[in-house]
């Protein structure tokens, strides 16, 4: 009976021990996936309204998506971006850790009083997507501000 006992004992160690070794080995993985992430770049679609104000920025493939239109179904025309124009995004959306951009907070709340229209960032990368909370139009959080500026120079330079 104590030698079923301590053999039961014996494999269940083993067995927890495989167990731990599998779970570091995933973490591990999932490290390396971000690391990876950070290398490609993202689809960036950035929206900003409020009551009269909307508008809609995606950026993809040496593209830029606009619409003004709160209504409008689909994003008809693309305009292409300069070489050196998707040169400075590329560098400014790789600075970006996308596994922090939810927790990142804007530096004023005026949405929140209708001071300014509600902004809204999301990053895409494969399937995965990472958004932010949401900031005031015009005053993106400090880690993106760079970023943000660019995509709408973009956009306002396409009327």
């Amino acid at each position: 009976m104590k030698r079923i006992i301590l053999l039961v004992a014996v494999t269940l160690t083993f067995a927890s021990c495989n167990c731990q070794k599998k779970a570091v080995e995933q973490t591990n993985v999932s490290e390396t996936n971000v690391t990876d992430q950070q290398k490609v770049m993202p689809a960036m679609e950035y929206e900003a309204n409020s009551r009269g104000f909307f508008l809609f920025v995606r950026v993809e493939n040496h593209n830029l998506y606009i619409s003004r239109n709160r209504d409008a179904k689909k994003l008809l025309e693309a305009t292409p971006i300069s070489d050196a124009d998707w040169k400075e995004l590329e560098t400014l959306a790789k600075t970006v850790n996308l596994e922090k951009v939810k927790d990142m907070k804007g530096p004023t709340e005026k949405r929140f009083y209708d001071g300014a229209a509600h902004a809204n960032i999301t990053f895409q990368v494969d399937r995965n997507r990472y958004e932010t909370n949401g900031f005031d139009h015009g005053d993106p959080p400090v880690e993106i501000e760079k970023l943000v500026n660019k995509i709408l120079a973009l956009a306002e330079n396409t009327k």
